[in-house]
């Protein structure tokens, strides 16, 4: 079976307790759309855990984008002997990823030995922007926030970054009439708001080959959402 699951931030309790819930085995694959990290305690301790897993697919998330702006100087200032001050810009990334709650995952990340902290760096760096994955007769386009700037034409390959990680589209947006478009980042409580719709607790948003599976589970009522995207089953934890 394939799965995809996202925003899971630093909730490595929740994260383990999803794999027990799917059944998780060697012949199935997780689709990770980013936001591992930050506003919970543990997001490195997750990567580290996804980087060991074959079967595990990784996609970067404006989280983990800011923290790969932002570590090098740290790594700099802490790895090696010859300490020198943080650049300007990696002092304005570095304010970026704390106001968007960095601070927990850089102590989760400087807890980390050389050998573990090096295999979630290089992990991190390598994560891909997007997916696409065809399961039957369904075919999906797998990332983070959205297509910003979108046109059916536009090869995914084309977007920049930021089209991809920060992008929150609106509930009724139309992508590809034959593609599904899975993404998080946008919490599903805010399409709710928005629409009138409001659930408790957070249940995966749907709407034509739109699906949002972000379901805040770092949030006071959210949960952690996951798709089978072999049968379109929902799970949560």
């Amino acid at each position: 079976m394939t799965y995809a699951v996202s925003d899971i931030h630093g909730c490595y309790d929740k994260y383990r307790e999803l794999l027990r819930v799917i059944r998780f085995c060697p012949e199935d694959t997780l689709y990770v759309l980013g936001d591992v990290i930050d506003r919970g305690p543990d997001g490195f301790k997750i990567l580290l855990d996804m980087a060991q897993r074959p079967n595990v697919v990784g996609l970067m998330g404006n989280h983990e984008a800011m923290a790969i702006r932002a570590l090098p100087g740290i790594i700099r200032n802490v790895r090696q002997i010859r300490k020198t001050a943080l650049t300007k810009d990696e002092t304005e990334a570095l304010k970026l990823w704390f106001c968007n709650g960095g601070e927990l995952s850089l102590a989760d990340f400087l807890w980390l030995n050389d050998e573990p902290s090096q295999i979630v760096w290089e992990y991190m760096r390598k994560m891909p922007l997007n997916r696409e994955v065809e399961i039957g007769e369904r075919h999906f386009v797998l990332v983070h926030g959205g297509l910003d700037n979108f046109s059916s034409s536009r090869p995914l390959s084309n977007y920049e970054p930021n089209e991809l990680l920060w992008c929150r589209p609106e509930p009724d947006t139309v992508y590809y009439p034959d593609k599904y478009v899975v993404f998080g980042h946008t919490p599903v409580q805010l399409f709710a708001v928005e629409s009138g719709e409001e659930e408790t607790p957070a249940k995966i948003y749907r709407k034509e080959k739109l699906i949002d599976i972000d379901c805040g589970c770092i949030f006071q009522g959210g949960r952690l959402g996951c798709l089978c995207l072999d049968t379109m089953e929902e799970f949560y934890v």
